[in-house]
């Protein structure tokens, strides 16, 4: 039995309106995803965002996600009834009814136009005309840390190393070079002011630049510790050589500092209060430097913590300072110099973790209250560090993996002043002094080095992958190409150096 013209045509009008409608949807969906995005996110790169959709989040925490999600909701909703009332309400175009094709019309141009904005607001036409570029940046800067003479003190010193999850200085006080009218973290100020920190200022608190492909965790523990952003070939990537879409290898061409200290003889733990496979950190520590990881599975495993233990992102940073005094303890007894190394958790987004037993209600933001507990519990485990026999032959370095994620927070300190945002660095007990450790303009691929000049450590030619030892004279790359912006244009281009030299180990 045929279907008569006449039910066709009432078929297909079912069809476009249904299309209507879905195209709406979406429009509502893209225009709160890109609002959200810039309000929430701004400074949170395509890099980042494709690592972890390629490599996955292998048990990170999504909470943040999921209620990011739930919160937007009622914004879709409300927006997607906004967006069909001209539908709904039956509006006329030039005093005759909105038709059809009109409707169609209308929902197509919002959908193209709420697509634009989502693909803006990710920096999507920045990202791949930079990668339709060629850069020479690694062929020219790179120096491969494999053939840099190294040479020890007689006496090798131990290495404590804090990551400090999203540390910067703009929650320090104004007066030393943040921008809170009273300081947010006091005690990591004070640290920073009276040992040895690297500034980009000519006094005051000031720290490392964000470079490309080091703003994320993994990629800023990959900067500190590797000499090289962390980049995978993006939408040109070859998957079959470089390994890492599998995620079998992590940068098998780079040379990390775990590696140079395993070489020496060192023994090598990190703590990390979350799952050491979130990012792939546990083949950048186990494939550069075999270290003794202590996860959350760890933790658990070993009795550390409950079978079902979840607190955040797995253990909070109460544990994880205990923890690391336990560990610190048991490589101290050992001939061997060590290297002890820790991820702090509780200041990541959104709002960080208020732990109630050892945090105070001291501000308004709780933003502020997780940070300046953090400050304290940093600043109670190096004195508890200097207290140790092992401490007069111990180098402490606090470093901010990257900058701060939550930009709301961040702009409502900063309030449209000429503010340069930097990464915190102190170095606790070094075996040297600086040449000047103010007005250098650095990224903290230069970590990699410094650490090592720390150490005591004569770096022939004060250079190890793109970093520069800042306790040199010698010019870091972003002096060299003037400004950290020059030095990210070319980052962010691909380079076949990098692509097949340290991406793979062919």
């Amino acid at each position: 039995m045929s279907t008569s013209p006449s039910g066709r045509g009432a078929n297909n009008r079912i069809i476009i309106r249904v299309a209507i409608v879905l195209l709406l949807l979406c429009s509502a969906v893209f225009f709160v995803a890109s609002r959200y995005k810039i309000v929430q996110f701004r400074d949170a790169k395509i890099d980042e965002i494709l690592f972890y959709f390629k490599n996955g989040l292998a048990g990170g925490q999504s909470s943040s996600f999921t209620s990011a999600v739930w919160e937007n909701i009622p914004y879709v909703i409300g927006l997607l009834i906004i967006l069909l009332l001209p539908i709904i309400l039956k509006l006329r175009w030039k005093k005759q009814p909105l038709r059809l094709r009109h409707q169609a019309y209308y929902a197509g141009g919002l959908f193209m136009i709420s697509l634009a904005l989502l693909i803006q607001s990710f920096s999507i036409p920045a990202y791949i005309i930079a990668l339709a570029q060629s850069s020479k940046i690694y062929d020219q800067h790179y120096v491969d840390p494999r053939g840099v003479k190294l040479m020890f003190p007689s006496t090798k010193r131990n290495l404590i190393y804090i990551y400090v999850e999203s540390l910067e200085n703009t929650p320090a006080a104004k007066a030393n070079g943040g921008m809170s009218d009273k300081s947010v973290i006091p005690e990591l100020e004070k640290l920073a002011l009276t040992n040895t920190s690297f500034s980009h200022r000519a006094s005051g608190l000031g720290g490392a630049l964000p470079a490309h492909g080091t703003t994320w965790t993994v990629a800023g523990m990959t900067a500190q510790s590797a000499g090289v952003p962390l980049k995978d070939g993006g939408v040109f990537g070859d998957r079959d050589r470089n390994g890492m879409g599998d995620f079998n290898k992590f940068l098998p061409g780079a040379y990390t500092l775990g590696q140079v200290l395993e070489k020496a003889g060192y023994n090598q733990s990190f703590l990390m209060g979350s799952n050491k496979a979130f990012g792939g950190r546990d083949k950048l520590l186990e494939q550069h430097g075999d270290y003794h990881i202590i996860d959350l599975t760890y933790a658990q495993k070993h009795g550390l913590v409950p079978q079902d233990y979840k607190v955040w992102w797995g253990y909070e940073d109460k544990k994880l300072f205990q923890f690391a005094r336990d560990e610190a303890t048991r490589l101290s007894k050992s001939d061997k110099p060590f290297n002890l190394q820790m991820l702090t958790v509780d200041t990541h987004f959104t709002d960080g973790w208020m732990d109630k037993d050892i945090c105070k209600q001291q501000f308004e933001a709780k933003y502020d209250n997780v940070h300046s507990c953090a400050s304290k519990q940093i600043a109670t485990f190096v004195d508890w560090v200097k207290q140790q026999p092992f401490y007069a032959n111990t180098t402490i370095i606090i470093s901010g993996d990257h900058l701060g994620m939550q930009t709301p927070y961040y702009e409502e300190k900063i309030a449209g002043a000429p503010y340069q945002r930097t990464i915190y660095n102190a170095f606790i007990n070094p075996a040297v002094q600086p040449a000047r450790a103010t007005n250098r303009q650095f990224a903290t691929f230069d970590m990699y080095p410094s650490t090592l000049a720390a150490l005591g450590v004569t770096v022939d030619g004060d250079r190890m992958g793109l970093g520069t030892n800042l306790f040199s004279n010698r010019q870091t790359l972003v002096e060299e190409f003037g400004g950290i912006d020059q030095l990210n244009a070319e980052l962010a281009k691909r380079s076949t150096y990098y692509e097949r030299r340290i991406l793979s180990s062919s």
